[in-house]
């Protein structure tokens, strides 16, 4: 997604008209194509409710905002020092939930690791590949006991019915374990956003064809393929990928 910018209401309303020209003015980097894709995807799906799993500090909501969407948000991230920034963003927006839990396909208790730049936080422990690309940022400086739920157990109580859903999933390979935990609810979801590894960083995490082959087994297409990060050769690390019920 873009990063943490804001817009003024007269740039707001003005990339609003220009968009429906068919026309997006855009800086170097700035997530732009995402972000683009995402709201022509809400507006033809009218997306009412997103749930966003793995929501770090709240960036993912923050940028929805700026991208012109005004309906609900459903936040879960487990880890304290980020829940604790994630609940003060989220704090004035009445629209804007947030629950300290993880999502996986199994209800109890489990380690995670905290790295030094928490958004490498995860289930799975770094590899070498991620020392190499992004530095002691994703090095482990802590662990922490953080609840997990299954979506198919939270799903009927968080999303009215007939609601359009969609799902973003940023866990830090751990994303199919959460799709797994959603076997039930995938039927009541119309898109989703996964980060797939074409290079993979963590320990035991799928790798990019695992997730399209299973996105296609439970009934998604994908919609779009954005590249999230790329190494110092210029190689996509890996992508954000959109789906959508096939």
């Amino acid at each position: 997604m873009a990063r943490d910018r804001a817009l003024t209401p007269v740039a707001a309303a003005t990339r609003r008209f220009i968009r429906r020209c068919g026309i997006e003015l855009v800086t170097v980097h700035d997530g732009t194509g995402l972000n683009l894709h995402l709201w022509r995807l809400f507006e033809q799906l009218d997306i009412g409710v997103v749930l966003d799993v793995g929501a770090r500090t709240g960036e993912y909501g923050r940028s929805l905002r700026r991208n012109g969407y005004r309906g609900r948000i459903i936040s879960f991230e487990p880890v304290g020092e980020s829940f604790a920034i994630l609940s003060e963003r989220a704090a004035n927006d009445p629209a804007w939930s947030v629950r300290q839990i993880a999502l996986g396909n199994e209800t109890g208790q489990s380690e995670i690791n905290v790295t030094n730049s928490t958004v490498f936080s995860s289930f799975r422990e770094p590899n070498q590949r991620s020392t190499d690309v992004f530095g002691s940022g994703s090095e482990v400086k802590a662990t922490e006991t953080v609840e997990v739920r299954r979506l198919d157990d939270l799903f009927d109580d968080l999303v009215p019915a007939r609601a359009n859903v969609f799902l973003k999933i940023d866990t830090q390979g751990w994303d199919l374990e959460v799709l797994r935990g959603a076997a039930s609810s995938l039927s009541k979801i119309a898109a989703l956003q996964s980060e797939v590894s074409v290079q993979p960083i963590y320990e035991g995490m799928p790798t990019m064809q695992d997730a399209l082959e299973y996105l296609e087994r439970v009934g998604f297409a994908v919609s779009g393929l954005f590249p999230v990060t790329l190494d110092q050769q210029l190689r996509v690390v890996e992508f954000d990928c959109i789906a959508v019920r096939a």
